[in-house]
């Protein structure tokens, strides 16, 4: 889905607990290990943590590997569904990781971590009615410890499909969790503005622009109080952020409306 960044759920692999000192650990745990390491049991555990560890590094391909290697040693392992799964969405190759999702579930019906990044990719694919149901089933496991990412998925869903007073409740709610998710805070403020409630819009970018210091909420507060007419505010924004971040992408545009402010 364009302009969509989703919460996915991704939680690293490490080496199981009470590993022997016989056990083969690389250095690197990226490191391919020797043949003879298919006949070691752990070996797809090893595997497993590798494609956690290129996971981490953006390396989609080279993690897809391990996965798809650990399954065929180790059949029936939903987290390594999941987490193939994880690397196809990331790749945009969403049937395949509706695919490993679905069979991550049957396997686990209770994978919470399986069902949110299954109504991810229907929300990437514009399934919306699909992804509302993982979202709120994801919602039901009360100690699931990823919910305000769950609740910004759900607002981007509802926004979607422009039912805007449940993506506002749904973007607030991940706003104000725990740990903020920095995006729900850009997307509430385009929902007030669509509302007409410019002040508000522009008391919430000015919070994620305290809150997290990025040049994107400092670029879209100055875009915003540019429009509205409050250039003067709008211009002191764009210049802090052209002195503080002069090489960014956000400071070139800035420097694009100084100029014709």
């Amino acid at each position: 889905m364009k302009r969509t960044l989703l919460a996915l759920a991704f939680v690293p692999l490490f080496c199981l607990g009470g590993c022997s000192s016989a056990d083969k650990t690389p250095a690197d745990p990226t490191d391919v290990s020797s043949d003879g390491d298919v006949a070691n049991p752990l070996y797809p555990f090893t595997l497993m943590r590798q494609g956690s560890v290129y996971m981490q590094q953006g390396r989609y391909d080279d993690a897809l590997d391990r996965f798809l290697e650990a399954e065929r040693l180790q059949p029936g392992n939903a987290t390594v569904y999941n987490m193939a799964g994880l690397c196809y969405l990331r790749l945009n190759q969403y049937d395949q990781a509706l695919a490993f999702f679905d069979r991550a579930l049957s396997l686990v019906p209770n994978f919470t971590d399986a069902r949110n990044n299954r109504g991810a990719t229907y929300l990437a694919l514009e399934q919306y009615r699909m992804a509302e149901v993982d979202f709120v089933a994801v919602l039901a496991d009360n100690i699931y410890p990823h919910r305000w990412q769950v609740y910004y998925n759900l607002g981007m869903t509802y926004q979607a499909q422009d039912e805007l007073i449940a993506a506002e409740e749904n973007f607030r709610r991940a706003a104000r969790a725990p740990q903020p998710v920095y995006n729900a805070f850009l997307r509430l403020s385009e929902i007030l503005q669509l509302q007409g409630k410019i002040d508000q819009a522009v008391a919430i970018l000015e919070e994620a622009a305290i809150t997290f210091n990025r040049p994107s909420a400092s670029l879209a507060l100055g875009r915003l109080l540019l429009q509205v007419g409050r250039s003067e505010e709008g211009c002191r924004h764009l210049e802090e952020l052209v002195a503080n971040e002069p090489s960014s992408p956000e400071a070139d545009e800035a420097r694009w409306l100084l100029a014709g402010s």
